[in-house]
């Protein structure tokens, strides 16, 4: 199944941060496709990541107020005219090659390629479970053949949402036209 039809240059960001400007270092590291700044195709997509996002620091306060919390959903536009000028890395499946590519940024602290900007599958709740139970050997010897094709089965590529990744700041600043909260 090929999950990118078309490059898209409007994309959606949820979060429970106001953002008056993309900074990538505020990224977490071991995410999909390293420590950046991630951008969803679908609205959906976006909202799913705000509501995650805001449960998951209503439950990590000692008080489990929400009121402490807001969701905030933007909308991104790209300058389409970079795109040709840019080193993209396209995935068109979760395939083989995806994985490797999600077990390598997922398993290193830095930023392990020089992409400017990454398109591929998200890996959802049910990927991060299951690379999980790959890190811990549960399917194989880690690295092995047999292992990632464990991990590969149950996986539910076929219901993926695509993301975009920006890891460089100076990318950031040039592609990202503009920020607007919905």
């Amino acid at each position: 199944m090929n999950i990118l039809p078309r490059i898209s240059d409007t994309l959606y960001h949820g979060t429970i941060d106001i953002i008056s400007s993309i900074d990538v270092s505020k990224g977490r590291s071991n995410k999909d496709f390293g420590k950046g700044f991630y951008m969803a195709v679908e609205k959906s997509q976006a909202i799913g990541m705000m509501n995650k996002k805001f449960n998951e620091a209503v439950r990590r306060t000692k008080s489990k107020d929400p009121s402490q919390f807001s969701k905030h959903l933007y909308e991104i536009k790209l300058n389409k005219e970079l795109f040709p000028s840019l080193k993209i890395k396209y995935f068109l499946d979760a395939d083989m090659e995806w994985l490797d590519f999600i077990l390598l940024c997922r398993s290193s602290k830095e930023v392990p390629h020089d992409y400017d900007l990454v398109v591929g599958a998200t890996a959802d709740d049910n990927t991060t479970l299951c690379l999980k139970y790959y890190f811990d050997g549960i399917y194989g010897k880690v690295g092995s053949d047999d292992a990632k094709g464990m991990l590969m089965k149950n996986l539910e590529v076929e219901n993926l949402g695509v993301q975009y990744y920006i890891g460089k700041q100076a990318v950031a600043d040039k592609l990202i036209l503009s920020v607007t909260e919905l």
